[in-house]
């Protein structure tokens, strides 16, 4: 089993429930969701993200893009069925911070079964803060493996209803 798989079933077998974080279902929900986007490559991608959430916490968007890149570069954080969670710890955030970028056209993203990744779910964390991060990534994993959830957001034609979408998903995670 590669790396990559064995930490996916770790992080996918944790319980996740509102009572491990309170805060938990608030982090779930990106503060910002782009649809349409247009990125050729992950650089391209990475770039937007980064700058879109150095706007919205007031933080330069370079450490966000060199945390993301070096994460990236260590293994792909793709996770196949065109979804990818890249995630990183910066300085300068509180708590972590959601993104979720759909693609008008999917990319490469060394994905395990090679399909091209048009949905993307950054997650950053302070930099100390391992417990938020493995809890995010469980709980995003459990959620994004649900076809019936993955068939709804897939059919949202647009970041409000993408939005709605995750609402109603990410409640299974509140007490």
């Amino acid at each position: 089993m590669s790396s990559r798989s064995e930490f996916l079933k770790r992080v996918s077998d944790m319980p996740v429930t509102g009572e491990d974080d309170p805060h938990l279902a608030r982090w779930l929900q990106p503060e910002k969701i782009l649809s349409g986007v247009d990125a050729k490559d992950a650089a391209g991608l990475f770039d937007i993200a980064a700058r879109e959430i150095a706007r919205i916490h007031g933080v330069d968007p370079g450490p966000v893009l060199r945390a993301l890149t070096r994460r990236e570069q260590a293994e792909s954080t793709a996770l196949g069925n065109r979804f990818a969670i890249p995630h990183a710890r910066i300085a300068g955030i509180d708590e972590p911070v959601t993104l979720l970028i759909r693609l008008s056209e999917g990319i490469d993203f060394q994905a395990p079964d090679r399909a091209a990744v048009d949905l993307f779910l950054f997650i950053m964390v302070p930099l100390g803060d391992q417990h938020a991060h493995l809890q995010l990534l469980a709980a995003m994993a459990q959620l994004f493996s649900d076809s019936g959830f993955r068939s709804r957001l897939d059919a949202a034609s647009n970041a409000e209803a993408m939005a709605q979408t995750l609402k109603i998903g990410i409640a299974r995670f509140e007490n």
